[in-house]
């Protein structure tokens, strides 16, 4: 299906970044991630599957701002007729969705004119455009800047919090580090790295496991570093994974920005 953006009146796609868009149909907001060429992965860092660090170019792309919530999910279930998960009993419609599959995950996205971001995306963007930053808020982590296990400072959630609790990004990405790990479009092998195409990749062919990024609430500093890479059966519902929804600039149509 065909995405349009919430205001009848268009700028083209002449979105910079920083600027929030309202994506229907759910009015989803998604900053735009300005394309370009970074160095994936980890040098020296890191496990074995974050090597080699490769050349990889990306396309412009838009990423959704936070994590889907149970709201989001909810209206996408009453609109198509699907089945909600069952969710945390704490869990109000403004944490986001877990015990999602990735084929509920990427269908959400699909309606919604996108798809779950690739591996390449993902971390793109959790590096502020490429940057070589250990986390996405720079390269030091606590409890300030992300849900992850334990608390502290501004964690106070045992489990997963409300969307957007902790600071954005400089690209305006809530979450990017803890609070749910996200599914990713590509499917996991540990060796990829070494046979990763470099434009726009999205990961080998086939695989038994789907990629998932970002660390979670269950979860240690470690798993919140922006190349640490993790992976699951995508058939798995499990607490702490959700996912956000990426979707290519040609197909959509960009309003006046929402912070305009």
């Amino acid at each position: 299906m065909g995405v349009f953006a919430d205001a009848p009146e268009t700028t083209g796609n002449a979105v910079s970044s920083g600027e929030i868009i309202e994506i229907s149909p759910l009015k989803v907001k998604a900053a735009l991630i300005p394309g370009g060429e970074f160095q994936m992965g980890s040098a020296e860092t890191g496990s074995g599957d974050e090597k080699p660090q490769h050349r990889v170019i990306l396309s412009d792309f838009y990423l959704s701002i936070t994590e889907v919530t149970i709201g989001q999910y909810k209206e996408f279930c009453r609109q198509t007729g699907k089945s909600m998960p069952r969710q945390e009993d704490y869990a109000k419609d403004n944490y986001p969705v877990a015990f999602v599959t990735w084929y509920e995950a990427q269908e959400f996205c699909q309606w919604a004119g996108g798809s779950l971001p690739t591996e390449a995306q993902w971390e793109y963007a959790a590096r502020a455009g490429g940057k070589p930053i250990v986390y996405p808020n720079g390269n030091e982590i606590t409890h300030d800047h992300a849900n992850f296990e334990g608390v502290g400072e501004r964690d106070r959630w045992k489990k997963s919090a409300p969307v957007g609790k902790f600071p954005p990004s400089v690209l305006g990405l809530y979450d990017m580090a803890g609070n749910i790990y996200e599914w990713c479009y590509d499917n996991y092998k540990s060796d990829y790295y070494s046979v990763s195409t470099t434009k726009n990749p999205k990961g080998p062919a086939t695989g038994m496991f789907r990629v998932l990024r970002g660390g979670s609430w269950y979860h240690g500093k470690e798993a919140m570093r922006t190349t640490y890479r993790f992976r699951f059966m995508p058939v798995a519902r499990v607490g702490f994974v959700g996912f956000r929804v990426a979707w290519e600039p040609g197909t959509i149509t960009v309003p006046r920005p929402v912070n305009e």
